[in-house]
């Protein structure tokens, strides 16, 4: 391979324009000009010029998109807003397949586990998408396309990282073609010394470290002329130290999870439509214990142990149709089941308390899906999508949904769209099942309005959208006087609307970028609770030639929200969290033809980062990378 960073960002430039660039978001690949949905792309280039990130690192820089804990502690647990809707509300696809976790209350996978180790590109797909892809994708869907092999010969990369925070990771990449085989391997660890999680006064915390290994194999190959094989499997596993809360350093406080994953998808190719059968299953483990060595001065307990287990399964059809030169459809039909097993108990002067567990006999769940989606487009000029889905869900029954999305290209350059989604989320198994669970629970509701505008004049580029995103029937926990004393109910209510602008300049050697987020609710709980109501970011790449590159950004964040529980009171009081900037300095180079350097300063200014309140943010770090590929 030759030079192939700048090879990457030169695609980049030729590619990003209304009319080139092809998603596969949609469930079937799509150039944007026909498409009225609001798609966003992590390039390969913008992934290679973000070594030393990590993935809540890179999505945190989108418009729309708020994750809270990336830019904490190593380890911590990190909260994906996109559009200040609940953090369960965005549907994680991995190759379009759909990624959770049973185990967890919000049944959101846990975002540690994941990294850019095989990662060739990330789609966002905002609003609305349960017609397509069901249960959980009711602000967006983020689909992370994992590297397939496309040559003839063997290729790979070692990437070797070091910096601050005693960080130090090593990942290696290989995809090769073995006749009509091709065969990839991707292998990561990643290690940290980190700094302490919680705020300790006079910084005497102890560092939170953090260790993360990732292992992913595929498998792919031609059958006959019209047949395809894609098989996949990936196991990643991380282990922390966490502290005991707010301002309140724990030395023996651990965490571990593993997961393991198989994907599989069989597709043909008939004379005008296509057929796919995929099926996966996750398995994922996560334990947590607090030991008897160090206590926190609030603690009732001198010891607890926990343990979270979550099987997810899915089996889907589906069948695309190129039905005219103008139309195309899609109808599937998809099953997925659920299931988790939890125990944890705790030792305290009192002696011994199991808290009640959730059996994987007692605590699963099923949903069946069928939908179908028609499009169609006139010259390329004016186009419509429309689609519709039927669900059957194991405890509460069927219910429906759908999705409009007209859109018009002004100019050949130009375009405006409106979008109407209805979506869903159903209750977790803990909602479900739990002591504080509510089996009368219904799904949770959602609709998305979209107006939007895309123009490219010359070397400028920009979207403008606003949005409205309505929930009802939330689900949130209410306390009780009695035992249990609180359950999970269908009671909150949600409107959030805001404006999303972005705009691209690129001018010789020179590229700008910005984007900016409004944000104001209406809701009956937890109001933009750690979202900001401004986020706003600006960056410029200099290409002085083609083996180097340097850029900054600086993004600020406002002012916002948290809930902190106190015990003064014994209850939740809101605290202010001041808005920050937040400052970055990159510049890579082209060595040769096979070897790259990246270098990134993070927090340039050195500002106190709070995303959590009682917790502390990364301060100035330098994280060194090479890339050797061959």
């Amino acid at each position: 391979m030759s030079c192939m960073a700048t090879a990457l960002f030169a695609q980049n430039l030729r590619q990003d324009t209304l009319t080139e660039v092809q998603v596969s978001a949609p469930k079937y690949p799509e150039k944007m000009s026909r498409t009225g949905k609001v798609v966003s792309i992590i390039s390969s280039a913008q992934i290679q010029a973000s070594l030393g990130k990590g993935l809540g690192e890179l999505l945190q820089e989108q418009v729309g998109i708020q994750v809270i804990g990336s830019r904490s502690a190593p380890g911590s647990n990190q909260e994906i807003y996109v559009r200040g809707a609940n953090t369960g509300h965005v549907l994680l696809l991995i190759d379009g397949f759909p990624v959770n976790d049973p185990s967890h209350i919000s049944q959101v996978m846990d975002w540690n586990l994941i990294n850019l180790a095989n990662i060739e590109r990330i789609e966002i797909l905002k609003g609305g998408q349960s017609t397509l892809y069901g249960s959980d994708a009711m602000a967006a869907v983020i689909n992370l396309v994992t590297r397939k092999a496309n040559a003839q010969k063997t290729q790979g990369s070692l990437q070797v990282q070091a910096g601050g925070f005693g960080t130090y990771g090593v990942q290696a990449n290989m995809q090769a073609k073995i006749g009509k085989q091709s065969l990839g391997i991707s292998a990561q660890n990643f290690q940290t010394q980190g700094f302490s999680s919680a705020f300790v006064p006079n910084g005497k915390g102890e560092a939170d470290g953090f260790r993360q290994q990732t292992l992913h194999l595929s498998y792919a190959r031609p059958i006959g002329n019209h047949a395809y094989l894609d098989l996949q499997y990936q196991a990643q596993k991380y282990q922390g130290n966490l502290d005991a809360g707010p301002f309140l350093d724990d030395q023996d406080y651990t965490s571990k999870a593993e997961s393991n994953s198989i994907r599989g998808q069989f597709s043909y190719r008939f004379a005008h439509s296509e057929v796919f059968l995929r099926a996966f299953q996750d398995v994922i483990n996560r334990d947590f214990k607090n030991d008897s060595s160090s206590i926190a001065p609030n603690a009732w307990s001198t010891y607890s142990a926990s343990n979270y287990r979550g099987i997810n399964q899915g089996l889907e059809y589906f069948q695309k149709w190129q039905l005219a030169s103008d139309i195309k459809a899609i109808a599937g039909l998809e099953y997925r089941r659920q299931s988790t097993d939890q125990s944890d108990y705790s030792i305290s002067s009192y002696g011994r308390y199991d808290s009640p567990s959730l059996s994987e006999k007692q605590a699963n769940q099923s949903i069946f899906g069928a939908y179908v989606t028609l499009q169609k487009d006139w010259s390329g000029i004016y186009g419509l999508e429309f689609g519709s889905r039927w669900n059957r869900q194991s405890t509460f029954g069927d219910f429906a949904t759908y999705s409009l999305n007209p859109y018009w290209n002004f100019r050949p350059t130009g375009k405006l769209f409106f979008n109407y989604y209805s979506s869903f989320k159903t209750p977790s198994l803990y909602q479900l099942y739990s002591p504080y669970g509510n089996l009368t629970l219904k799904p949770e509701q959602g609709s998305t309005l979209e107006f939007g505008v895309e123009q490219k004049i010359g070397p400028l580029k920009a979207r403008l959208v606003g949005f409205q995103n309505d929930v009802s029937s939330g689900i949130v926990f209410q306390s009780m006087d009695v035992e249990p004393y609180g359950r999970y109910q269908n009671i909150a209510k949600q409107k959030i609307r805001g404006i999303e602008a972005e705009m691209t300049y690129q001018r010789g050697a020179w590229q700008f970028e910005g984007n900016y987020t409004y944000l104001w609710s209406d809701t009956t709980y937890s109001v933009l609770i750690r979202r900001p109501a401004h986020q706003g970011q600006l960056r410029a790449i200099f290409r002085p030639s083609s083996k180097w590159q340097i850029q900054g950004s600086i993004q600020y964040v406002g002012e916002r929200k948290d809930l902190f529980f106190d015990e003064a009171v014994y209850a939740s009081v809101p605290k202010n969290l001041v808005g920050y900037f937040w400052t970055e300095l990159q510049m890579g180079y082209q060595m040769s033809a096979k070897i790259r350097w990246n270098l990134l300063l993070k927090n340039v200014l050195n500002q106190e980062i709070t995303e959590l309140y009682g917790y502390t943010g990364q301060g100035r770090n330098v994280q060194l990378t090479c890339v050797i590929s061959w």
